[in-house]
C-alpha cells in the first residue's frame, strides 16, 4: 500500500480539511489535528462498498452472522481474545454509543469517572446527559507516561461521597487518547479492584486498540471473564480501518444484565438497523484488513519516529515522545507558550492555524490536566507531515519571546 500517496480530501465534505480557513494570497492549512487518517481505507472494503452500492436498494438493515463472525474471528486473531458473538451489540458512532452507556448505567446527577487528561467527548457526554465528570487526575511519571493508582481511585471517590455524589461508573480510555499509553496487565488489574471496592461499572473505550507500538501489546477488557460483570467494552472498526463517516460501533457485555441494560438503552435512544455500508465496511475490514493494517502500522511507527525526532531536534519550546498507542503525539508545548507570552495553549493552537498554517489540538480541550500540551496527528503522508511540522518550527523560531 502506499501510504506516501497524497489524496485531495478538499471539497469531499471533510471535517479535517473542508472546515479550515481559507485565506487568499496565504498557503493552506496543513492539517494535524482531529483523530482520522489522510489514507484511503483498505482496497477490500473499498471493493465491498463499491458492489453493495451496486443493489440499488438500500432498506433497512440488521447487523447479520456474517458481521458478528468477522467482528469475533478478529478478536481471536488480533488480541487472543475469545468472545461469543451473543455478548456483542451493534451501536451508532463510539461517541453517540458513549451516551448510550451513560443513561444506562447512572441516572441524572448522578457522578461519572473519568480520568484527565482524557479525550473530551468523555466530559460532554457526561455534563450534556445532565451527570456529573468525577476527575481522577492521571500522573505523568519521569518518562513522560501517565499512570494511576489505587490511592487515586480511593481520594477521588471519597471527595465525591463527601459531596453526596452517588458514582457508579466510569469512562475508560484505553490505549490512553490524549497521552498514548498502553496500559499493562498490572494496571488493569488496579482499575478492576478499584472497581470491584468502589462498586463501578467500567465503560472501556478500546476504539485505539489496533494502533499499539511494538514491544507494548493490547490487552483489552474484554479479556478478563472474572470482571464481567463490572466490564462492557465499546470499540469499532472505525478508527482502525479510516471509516468514521459511517458511524458504527459494538458493545461487548459479557454479563447478561450488563446487556439488558445496553439493550433497553438502545431502544431507548430509537437504535434498531444500523447504517448497510457501515456494515459492509466493518465485515469487510474484519475479514481482510489485516495485513493493511500491518503495513500501515510500520508506516505509522516510522512517522512517530520522524515527528518526535524532528520536534525535539528542531522546534524551540516543545519537547515530544513516542506514545505506546494511538497516532497522536502529546507533546509539552509549556515552555514555547511562556516564552512567546501566550496565555495558555488555545491561544498557541490559534495562533499557529492563523499565522503558521498548521493545525493541531490543544491540550486544554482534554481537561485541566492537558493544558500547556498540543496533541499532534501523524497519520498523513510524510511529506504532508513534514510541512506542517516544518510550518510547526517557522513559526517557533519566529517567535522566540522573553526568557524564562
Amino acid at each position: 500500500m502506499d501510504f506516501d500517496r497524497r489524496i485531495d480530501r478538499i471539497g469531499s465534505g471533510a471535517l479535517k480539511w473542508d472546515s479550515l480557513e481559507k485565506n487568499a494570497g496565504l498557503p493552506d492549512i496543513v492539517p494535524l489535528w482531529v483523530a482520522d487518517m489522510d489514507f484511503p481505507s483498505p482496497p477490500e472494503v473499498v471493493e465491498a462498498l463499491r458492489n453493495r452500492a451496486g443493489h440499488p436498494v438500500y432498506g433497512y438493515t440488521m447487523a447479520g452472522p456474517g458481521f458478528f463472525e468477522a467482528l469475533v474471528g478478529w478478536y481471536s486473531d488480533r488480541y487472543g481474545v475469545a468472545i461469543d458473538s451473543r455478548d456483542v451489540l451493534a451501536g451508532p458512532g463510539l461517541v453517540p454509543s458513549l451516551g448510550i452507556a451513560v443513561r444506562a448505567f447512572s441516572e441524572p446527577a448522578d457522578g461519572v469517572l473519568v480520568m484527565s487528561p482524557v479525550y473530551y467527548p468523555f466530559y460532554n457526554i457526561v455534563r450534556d446527559n445532565g451527570r456529573r465528570v468525577i476527575d481522577l487526575p492521571l500522573v505523568m511519571d519521569e518518562g513522560g507516561r501517565y499512570v494511576f493508582s489505587a490511592a487515586g481511585f480511593d481520594k477521588a471517590l471519597k471527595d465525591a461521597e463527601h459531596q453526596g455524589i452517588r458514582v457508579p461508573m466510569m469512562l475508560f480510555c484505553s490505549p490512553h487518547n490524549p497521552g498514548g499509553t498502553v496500559w499493562s496487565d498490572e494496571e488493569l488489574g488496579v482499575l478492576l479492584a478499584a472497581a470491584r471496592k468502589h462498586g463501578l461499572l467500567v465503560v472501556s473505550d478500546e476504539i485505539h486498540g489496533d494502533f499499539v507500538h511494538r514491544p507494548r501489546a493490547f490487552a483489552s477488557l474484554a479479556a478478563l471473564p472474572e470482571g464481567k460483570d463490572r466490564i462492557v467494552v465499546l470499540s469499532s472498526a472505525n478508527k482502525t480501518f479510516n471509516l468514521a463517516g459511517l458511524h458504527l460501533s459494538h458493545f461487548i457485555a459479557r454479563d447478561g444484565g450488563l446487556r439488558a441494560r445496553l439493550k433497553r438503552g438502545l431502544e431507548a435512544a430509537g437504535y434498531s438497523q444500523p447504517n448497510v455500508f457501515s456494515l459492509v465496511a466493518a465485515e469487510a475490514a474484519y475479514r481482510h484488513g489485516g495485513p493493511w493494517l500491518d503495513e500501515l502500522l510500520a508506516y505509522l511507527r516510522a512517522n512517530i519516529d520522524f515527528a518526535v525526532r524532528f520536534i525535539n531536534d528542531t522546534v524551540p519550546g516543545i519537547r515530544a515522545r513516542a506514545p505506546e498507542g494511538t497516532y497522536l503525539i502529546w507533546a509539552d508545548a509549556s515552555e514555547l507558550i511562556a516564552k512567546a507570552g501566550l496565555e495558555d495553549d488555545r491561544e498557541l493552537a490559534a495562533r499557529l492555524e492563523k499565522e503558521g498554517r498548521v493545525k493541531v489540538t490543544a491540550g486544554g480541550i482534554f481537561g485541566s490536566g492537558g493544558r500547556g500540551f498540543i496533541r499532534i496527528n501523524v497519520a498523513c503522508p510524510r511529506a504532508q507531515l513534514g510541512e506542517g511540522l516544518a510550518r510547526l518550527a517557522g513559526w517557533a523560531e519566529r517567535h522566540p519571546g522573553r526568557s524564562v
